[in-house]
């Protein structure tokens, strides 16, 4: 006995292997990927999902290398800051204290931006991950609605 499909059975089918290809081409122009990452040819969603989470990771590396980079600078200019204030006269003591004071608030503020930037960038493949589980039950839901005679 053959099995020929109905065509709504192979609208459905039709249906689902869209959605699918679809799927992570609707938040290509999310601008938390893609800008600085090559593409590799690959045109399977596993693959394409795949290369956007390696992008994100080298990402979330490089950023962190500048941010340690940004923070040792500071750290630097600080500790000069403090060698003027051990040879400086007294008045200029006050002056040079509240930039030493300045610096320090700034660094503050650097590692609580770097922080706040690498929980966001660590968090973006989960958040793809649940962007593609929520298409897709979205998607069985159409076709299920589709095949009991909805939509």
């Amino acid at each position: 006995m053959t099995f020929i499909p109905s065509p709504r059975t192979m609208l459905a089918v039709g249906l689902i292997a869209g959605a699918v290809s679809l799927a992570p081409q609707a938040y290509a122009a999310d601008t938390t990927a893609s800008s600085a990452c090559q593409q590799t040819g690959q045109n399977d969603v596993i693959g394409r999902l795949a290369q956007r989470e390696d992008c994100l990771n080298s990402k979330v590396q490089n950023y962190q290398k500048q941010s340690q980079d940004a923070q040792a600078a500071r750290e630097k200019r600080i500790q000069d800051l403090k060698d003027k204030y051990t040879n400086a006269p007294a008045n200029e003591k006050a002056r040079l204290q509240k930039q030493i004071a300045g610096e320090q608030s700034k660094l503050t503020n650097l590692r609580d931006q770097e922080n706040q930037r690498l929980q966001q960038l660590k968090n973006a493949p989960q958040e793809q991950r649940n962007r593609l589980n929520a298409l897709g039950s979205k998607t069985r839901g159409d076709v299920s609605n589709f095949l009991n005679g909805g939509l």
